[in-house]
């Protein structure tokens, strides 16, 4: 049986943990994302929502994506740390951003997203 995975933001505030292994993982280039990581890109592994659980308070910020899905992204209001993203197009998934989980090989091979966005820079 594996083992939970675990993630936390910056100051250890918010903890995660997911019950099954990662779904799939993004590289994603759209503008929301550049904006929340402050770089060219947001990597994230994609879990059914099920098995994600969130230990500590979460802020959310809400907006909506040029297809018209709105978007929820979820930060530690302590440290400001990305945790969490949900999309209404996908609405059983949660986003888990990358740098969150406690042991990086357990990041799947990250597929580019929105790379029409992608700054030439990058």
């Amino acid at each position: 049986m594996p083992t939970d995975l675990t993630g936390r933001c910056l100051c250890g505030a918010i903890t995660v943990t997911m019950g099954a292994p990662a779904k799939f993982g993004i590289r994603c280039y759209c503008r929301d994302c550049q904006h929340v990581s402050g770089s060219s890109h947001a990597d994230q592994v994609g879990f059914d929502k099920s098995v994600v659980t969130v230990d500590g308070p979460l802020k959310t910020h809400s907006g909506t994506a040029p297809s018209g899905s709105t978007l929820g992204f979820q930060f530690c209001g302590s440290c400001g740390a990305p945790v969490l993203k949900s999309t209404t197009r996908a609405p059983d998934l949660v986003f888990v951003y990358a740098g969150v989980l406690d042991d990086p090989s357990a990041v799947p091979e990250l597929k580019p997203v929105f790379t029409e966005s992608r700054p030439p820079w990058d």
